[in-house]
């Protein structure tokens, strides 16, 4: 048992990194999914109570490119809804540099939250559904019943209107990449001849300078470490590089010490699928040490249930052999961790993991007393150092039900914030 324990911690740690690395090489030879390509849309989503948040269950959703004129677009929209303040969150590759300056800075005018979500409407089968239904959907000028999933990504440009918000909210699960900008300057000659401007010139050096310093006053206008704009010019444009949730915290995007995903349902191309929770906390002898953590709860039968939990190693605990335990309602399962991570770049960034799975054969769905229509969830949760008496606790989650361990609770499952801590 212990070795299929082993073997099945493995396969979801792989089948995650393999799932997010295609993300990340698809950006460097394809640069975004299609629905990326499509120009800058924003429209109204409303989900479930709570659905973006505590008390929050409707939003704004941007997502799409950048493009030439989506400042004013974006504004005269954000102008019309301003009396609502709704929070405004983006799922974005990026694209034009200043149209994502002037919407960041009319977003702080406003005093808006701000987050980094992806928005999937009804009819829609994905964050990146194309197809004319789901684009019709997102053209209603009423709010469209819509699901808020927390997997999703602002890059570029993006992080720059991002930056905008009075408040922002950057989910355990959403990523942030970075790089250098890109300047294309043209000269037009009196007979209509088009050139392109070399970027050895003086004049496109000049105008490169020019966006580079705009830029950086713009961060420093809201409050943000300039050392942003230095990592991002160290990264070429055609590359990305995702920051860890330290960067996050320490630039000052979000520096929220706690902060957890409600559960969501993912399927790997694999067909693998799962329910999981993301948390983030500062940790560490000085409680600066932002780590990613991460629960994952799949059916491996009909009956049967496998957790799996991948935990950031702040400083002080690497090396340090832990116990996890989780419980649901009575039952409980214990994960012994030993302190010797490894890195898991998909998740964060040269953060070192320790991980450990768990096969729970006495979960079986057909016991009302655990999982029946009638039971409630309660989850805690706390972890103990094994060389010390002291432990924390922890709620995360709200109580949740389900009597099916199948795809379609498992969709149930992730419009709730419980099942396990």
């Amino acid at each position: 048992m212990t070795r299929g324990l082993v073997l099945l911690a493995a396969a979801l740690a792989l089948a995650w990194a393999a799932e997010a690395g295609a993300e990340s090489r698809g950006q460097k030879a394809q640069k975004s999914p299609a629905v990326h390509e499509l120009p800058l849309h924003i429209y109204l989503a409303k989900g479930e109570p709570n659905a973006c948040g505590e008390g929050c269950s409707e939003w704004i959703a941007v997502e799409g490119r950048f493009d030439a004129g989506s400042a004013g677009r974006a504004q005269a929209f954000l102008r019309r809804h301003a009396a609502r303040k709704l929070p405004v969150y983006f799922h974005s590759p990026g694209g034009s540099g200043p149209d994502a300056i002037a919407i960041g800075r009319q977003l702080r005018q406003l005093g808006i939250t701000v987050g980094v979500a992806a928005t999937v409407p009804r009819g829609c089968a994905s964050a990146r559904d194309t197809a004319a239904a789901c684009a019709a959907a997102k053209r209603s000028p009423q709010p469209v019943l819509a699901e808020w999933r927390p997997d999703a990504s602002c890059s570029s440009a993006c992080v720059w209107a991002l930056l905008g918000g009075k408040v922002r909210h950057v989910p355990p699960a959403a990523r942030l990449g970075i790089h250098s900008g890109k300047m294309t300057l043209t000269r037009r000659w009196s007979d209509g001849r088009v050139q392109q401007v070399s970027p050895k010139e003086a004049a496109h050096k000049t105008r490169a300078a020019k966006a580079v310093a705009n830029a950086r006053r713009y961060i420093r206008d809201m409050g943000i470490d300039t050392a942003l704009m230095d990592e991002a010019l160290k990264v070429p444009h055609e590359d990305i590089r995702y920051l860890s949730r330290g960067e996050i915290a320490g630039f000052g995007i979000d520096r929220r010490a706690f902060a957890e995903s409600p559960w969501f349902f993912t399927e790997f191309s694999s067909g693998a699928r799962y329910v999981s929770k993301w948390i983030v906390e500062a940790r560490g002898p000085e409680r600066i040490d932002y780590r990613v953590s991460v629960v994952m709860f799949r059916c491996s039968s009909a009956h049967h249930a496998a957790i799996q939990y991948l935990r950031g190693l702040a400083s002080d605990e690497v090396g340090r052999p832990a116990v996890a335990t989780f419980a649901i309602g009575k039952h409980k399962a214990r994960f012994t961790l030993r302190g010797d991570g490894t890195k898991q770049d998909a998740i964060d960034g040269g953060t070192q993991f320790s991980s450990a799975a768990r096969m729970r054969r006495s979960m079986k769905l057909r016991r009302p007393s655990l999982m029946g229509p009638s039971a409630s969830l309660k989850p805690a949760y706390s972890l103990t150092p094994s060389n010390s008496v002291s432990s924390s606790s922890r709620p995360m989650g709200s109580p949740t039900r389900s009597n099916n361990c199948g795809k379609n609770a498992f969709r149930s499952l992730s419009r709730r914030r419980g099942l396990l801590p």
